[in-house]
C-alpha cells in the first residue's frame, strides 16, 4: 500500500473527519460511484445519505430510527428543489454541450455541474451539523473495523427500509454492501 492510499484508508475510518472530505475520499473508493448511483437511480435512494450512514459509523452509535428520519425530512426538500434541478439541467445539456450550434453548452454544463455539486456540498454539511446534534458516540470506543462496518450496514439498511427501497424493482441489498465493504474494506 503507498502513502496516498494509507492516508486515505486512515481518513476514512478516523472518527473526527469532517463528513465532505470524507465523502469525496468515500466516493472515489473503487466500485463505490456505480454502486451509489444504481442506488440513486433505481432504488430512488440519496447518495448523501447512504454515504451518511456510513459515515456516521465509525463516529457514532447505531443511528436510531427518528435520527435517519429527521435526516430524510431535513435534506428531502433541499434535494427536490435545488439539487435535482441542477442534475436534470446537467444531465440534459450533455446532449447539447458537443453540438456545432450550441459552443457555449459545454461551458454552462460545467458551471450548471459546479452548481450541483455546490448544493450537494450545503446538504452534506446540513447532515454532518445534524449527527453531531443527534447522535451518541460509540459505546464501544474506538471500535474495529469490522463492528464500525455493522454499524453502516445497520444505518443504511434502516435508511432503505424507510425509504421503502425494497419495493422498487431496482434496489438490491448487495449494493449497500458493496459501499458498504469497499468503503471499509
Amino acid at each position: 500500500m503507498n502513502s496516498d492510499e494509507t492516508l486515505q484508508e486512515n481518513a476514512l475510518q478516523r472518527p473526527s473527519a469532517p463528513f465532505w472530505p470524507w465523502a469525496l475520499s468515500a466516493y472515489s473508493q473503487p466500485r463505490v460511484a456505480p454502486a451509489l448511483i444504481a442506488l440513486q437511480e433505481d432504488a430512488g435512494l440519496s447518495v448523501n445519505l447512504v454515504l451518511w450512514c456510513c459515515w456516521c459509523a465509525p463516529q457514532f452509535d447505531a443511528a436510531p430510527e427518528s435520527a435517519i428520519r429527521t435526516a430524510i425530512s431535513q435534506t428531502q426538500s433541499w434535494r427536490d428543489e435545488v439539487t435535482a434541478p441542477l442534475r436534470n439541467a446537467r444531465s440534459a445539456l450533455k446532449s447539447f454541450a458537443g453540438a456545432a450550434d450550441y459552443p457555449r453548452a459545454s461551458s454552462l454544463r460545467a458551471m450548471v455541474k459546479a452548481g450541483e455539486l455546490a448544493a450537494e456540498r450545503c446538504e452534506i454539511e446540513q447532515l454532518e451539523r445534524l449527527a453531531r446534534r443527534l447522535l451518541a458516540p460509540p459505546a464501544d470506543g474506538a471500535a474495529d473495523s469490522e463492528r464500525i462496518a455493522e454499524r453502516a450496514r445497520r444505518n443504511a439498511a434502516l435508511y432503505a427500509a424507510l425509504e421503502g427501497a425494497a419495493k422498487r424493482k431496482g434496489f438490491s441489498t448487495s449494493l449497500l454492501h458493496q459501499v458498504i465493504d469497499n468503503i471499509f474494506a
